[in-house]
C-alpha cells in the first residue's frame, strides 16, 4: 500500500481497543490485517469496505495526505461524544439542518448588517455578514469593525462571529458565538425575502454586550445583500459604528431601524420605505 495509506490505518488502530478486538470486529484476520499495516499487502475491495465501515471513514480519506487526514479523524470521537450526549436531540437537530438546505441555498453571500449599538447609544453599527453552504450545512461568519473609541488599547481592529443558520418555520436562525472568545451565544432571527433574490431581510437579535458590564440585549437588524460575491476588503471597509443621521449610511436604514424600534415592531422587507 502506499505510505499515506499506511500510516492512517495505523493512525486509525489507535483509537480502536486493540487491533485484535478490532480484526475480530471487521471478521479479518489478525495475520493478514498485520500484512496492511506493514504495506505488505493491499485489502481487497470487500476487505477495505470492512475497515472504512468499522472506523467510520470513506476509502479516498484513506488514502489522503497523513496530515490532513488526522485532523479529521481527530474530531471525530469528538463528534460521536457529542451526539452520544444529545441523545434522542441528535436526530432533529440532524432533520432541522437537512430540511434547511435548500431553503437556505439563495440566501448564501454576503450582507451588510446594521443595527444600533447597545455600546453607543443612537448610533448605528454596519457588520459584514457571510452565510456560506458546506455539504449541505449552512455556515455563518460575521465581522465587527471595533473603532480606537471602543477598544481597550484604542486602536481599530475586527472581532469575527461564527455560527450556523437553519430555516425553520419560515424564519432564519442564526446562532453564533465569538470565534476568539467563547463567553456568550447569540442568536438572530430574520424573515426571508419576498424575491427569488434577498437584496433585503429584516429581524432581530439577541445577544451580549461586549463590555465588561456583559448586560443583555435585544435589537432590531437591518440586512443589504452585497452579492454572492463581493469585494470583501471595500466591504470591510465600510464597516464600523456611525451616527443614524450619517450621509455614509444608506437613509432608509436608519428608517427602517428606527420603525422596527417602536415596541420592537418586526418589519418585512416589503414594508421598506421608500
Amino acid at each position: 500500500m502506499q505510505d499515506n495509506t499506511v500510516r492512517n490505518l495505523k493512525l486509525m488502530c489507535s483509537y480502536a481497543p486493540s487491533i485484535s478486538e478490532a480484526c475480530r470486529a471487521m471478521g479479518i484476520n489478525r495475520q493478514q490485517f498485520t500484512k496492511y499495516l506493514n504495506g505488505r499487502s493491499r485489502p481487497s475491495a470487500r476487505n477495505l469496505r470492512r475497515i472504512c465501515d468499522y472506523f467510520g471513514v470513506e476509502e479516498a480519506e484513506l488514502a489522503m495526505p497523513h496530515g490532513r487526514f488526522a485532523e479529521i479523524v481527530s474530531l471525530r470521537p469528538r463528534a460521536r461524544h457529542l451526539i452520544r450526549a444529545l441523545g434522542p436531540a441528535a436526530p432533529h437537530i440532524d432533520h432541522m439542518v437537512s430540511t434547511s438546505a435548500e431553503a437556505l441555498r439563495p440566501y448564501c453571500g454576503y450582507y451588510h448588517y446594521y443595527y444600533y449599538t447597545p455600546s453607543r447609544a443612537g448610533m448605528i453599527r454596519r457588520s459584514l455578514l457571510r452565510i456560506s453552504s458546506y455539504k449541505d450545512v449552512h455556515y455563518t461568519s460575521l465581522r465587527e469593525r471595533i473603532q480606537p473609541a471602543e477598544s481597550p488599547l484604542g486602536r481599530s481592529h475586527f472581532i469575527r462571529y461564527v455560527g450556523i443558520a437553519m430555516m425553520l418555520g419560515g424564519r432564519i436562525f442564526i446562532v453564533d458565538h465569538n470565534a476568539r472568545v467563547l463567553r456568550s451565544i447569540s442568536q438572530t432571527i430574520l424573515f426571508p425575502a419576498t424575491t427569488e433574490e434577498p437584496q433585503y431581510l429584516s429581524g432581530m437579535t439577541l445577544g451580549v454586550q461586549g463590555r465588561s458590564a456583559r448586560a443583555p440585549f435585544a435589537a432590531q437588524v437591518f440586512l443589504e445583500y452585497l452579492g454572492a460575491r463581493t469585494d470583501t476588503r471595500a466591504a470591510l471597509r465600510a464597516t464600523g459604528i456611525f451616527d443614524a443621521d450619517s450621509p455614509t449610511l444608506p437613509r432608509h436604514v436608519a428608517r427602517m431601524l428606527a420603525a422596527g424600534g417602536a415596541g420592537m415592531h418586526m418589519m418585512t422587507a416589503t414594508e421598506l420605505p421608500v
